[in-house]
């Protein structure tokens, strides 16, 4: 049996919402911001594929890990070198987590973990792309969400690199 997707964690314990790709975003941004301030104890994400990894996303989980914070980032096609200190994991084309946008942060004062699905609805706009997006703040649902994607994971069929092996 595989494992299940952070997603499917996630939609166990909250009612997915039906999102576009910009309303995904803007709840992801926000709770990024939120990790600046409140410097979560770890941060997992998965970005479906490497060209959804911005200069924005890697100069902030690249913040966090100066900080201290262990970052890993999962996406399909990801190079090793991240940003300092963030370990990238490339995801594999089978992999359900490839299809996933998930966003972990695990924290004993504020857990959050947002976790949405790409419909793949044909001819949308990228920012017009749907999704079915949960998010949760149960603390036993973000440890659970962290165990797939975090320090130790390397997702269901994913080649682990290390961006401080990349130098």
């Amino acid at each position: 049996m595989d494992s299940p997707t952070p997603y499917a964690v996630v939609s166990r314990a909250e009612r997915p919402q039906l999102a576009t790709k910009a309303e995904v975003l803007a709840l992801c941004r926000r709770l990024e911001r939120g990790a600046l301030v409140e410097r979560p104890d770890a941060v997992a994400a998965s970005l479906q594929d490497a060209r959804y990894l911005s200069e924005r996303t890697r100069e902030l989980y690249g913040r966090l890990a100066a900080v201290g914070v262990p970052v890993t980032v999962h996406a399909r096609g990801l190079h090793a070198w991240i940003a300092p200190g963030v370990r990238g994991v490339d995801v594999d084309d089978d992999d359900p987590v490839g299809d996933e946008w998930v966003l972990v942060l695990a924290s004993s004062r504020a857990p959050v973990v947002l976790a949405a699905t790409d419909l793949r609805r044909p001819a949308a706009a990228d920012l017009d792309r749907s999704f079915l997006c949960a998010v949760s703040r149960d603390p036993e649902v973000v440890a659970g969400c962290l165990r797939l994607l975090g320090p130790a994971a390397g997702g269901l069929h994913s080649v682990q690199r290390s961006s401080a092996a990349a130098g």
